[in-house]
């Protein structure tokens, strides 16, 4: 027996202190919203972007030199693609979680409780979340391995401790915004006017939008994408609270990029645990150059844990809200 999980009651209040607006609105509201965010963002990303290269004598006397445009552009590129402004790019979606936040309270009337932030055990969560998002990328690791699409070849001779530690963080971030962009702030905008179901697919299918101009994306990646958006939101319905998905979503980002070395949905990472090679010749398996989420062995995992979070009763009801 299939069982949907509800809006919890606190969830609910939303639709009580203001009205939710035709789906189609609520798109449009959206999208504003996320270029506002975005832009923000890139502020923080730009200035991120100058300090790495004043602070780097070598990058500044390279750019200082005559080139032509080319080897400028191939420069902006790499320097882009470096873990330091990764990480601040990562980090910069702390702006991310300020602004959405804010939108919810003041322009929405919403309690942060709505948005799942919900005290009650709130540590609990975070970790079974970040357990559960670790067995779940290993399982499709391992999925890969045996399919012989991917070789782990040992410690990544790129390894380093604090970068490590820095990336840990900087994705605990990162994935948390996600889910208050995607889950906690539109999933239940959209609960407010319409059923439980809509909310999911609607706000999956955006989430799976917004990875659409991503390196080396897929028909098959943007459909693992929404499928991970679709066990994100049910999980986020079940716990009735955001600590956990965020944390799934942080530590399945983390240990695909930094654990075992591979693309983060077109994104390549240096400061790697183990160092992998994903095999041309079987990217139905391992997802070519978008990395595992472009693939099958996703698809096999994400489907299983679906089947598991519908066909697996829940408690009779979410813990009670005591505030963020």
């Amino acid at each position: 027996m299939i069982h949907l999980p509800e809006f919890p009651h606190y969830m609910k209040e939303a639709s009580r202190r203001q009205k939710g607006q035709n789906w189609f609105i609520e798109l449009l509201i959206f999208f504003l919203v996320y270029f506002v965010v975005s832009t923000a963002m890139s502020f923080v990303l730009l200035a991120g972007m100058i300090a790495v290269f004043l602070s780097d004598r070598e990058l500044f006397l390279a750019f200082s030199e005559p080139g032509n445009p080319k080897q400028v552009a191939a420069f902006v590129n790499s320097l882009m693609e470096s873990d330091p402004l990764m990480l601040v790019s990562l980090f910069s979606n702390a702006v991310m979680i300020f602004l959405v936040i804010l939108f919810c309270v003041i322009i929405q009337k919403r309690t942060v409780a709505s948005m799942g932030f919900v005290r009650a055990k709130a540590l609990r969560h975070y970790l079974a979340g970040a357990g559960i998002g670790f067995l779940l990328f290993g399982a499709v690791t391992l999925l890969n391995v045996l399919t012989g699409s991917l070789t782990i070849e040992g410690i990544s001779i790129t390894f380093s401790p604090l970068m490590f530690i820095l990336f840990a963080l900087a994705f605990g971030i990162q994935g948390m915004a996600e889910e208050v962009l995607c889950r906690g702030y539109f999933m239940v905008s959209i609960g407010r006017r319409y059923p439980v179901i809509i909310a999911i697919l609607l706000n999956s299918l955006v989430f799976a939008l917004l990875h659409l101009l991503n390196p080396g994306v897929s028909l098959i990646a943007i459909v693992n994408i929404m499928l991970v958006g679709i066990v994100f939101s049910i999980y986020f319905l079940r716990t009735g609270n955001i600590w956990g998905v965020g944390a799934m979503h942080s530590v399945w980002n983390f240990v695909q990029g930094n654990v075992f070395g591979m693309e983060v949905s077109g994104m390549k990472f240096s400061c790697t645990l183990f160092a992998s090679a994903a095999d041309p010749e079987k990217t139905f398996w391992n997802g070519g150059s978008f990395g595992a989420e472009g693939g099958f062995s996703v698809t096999i995992v994400l489907i299983a844990a679906l089947l598991l979070l519908l066909l697996i009763p829940r408690k009779a009801s979410c813990d009670k809200p005591r505030g963020v």
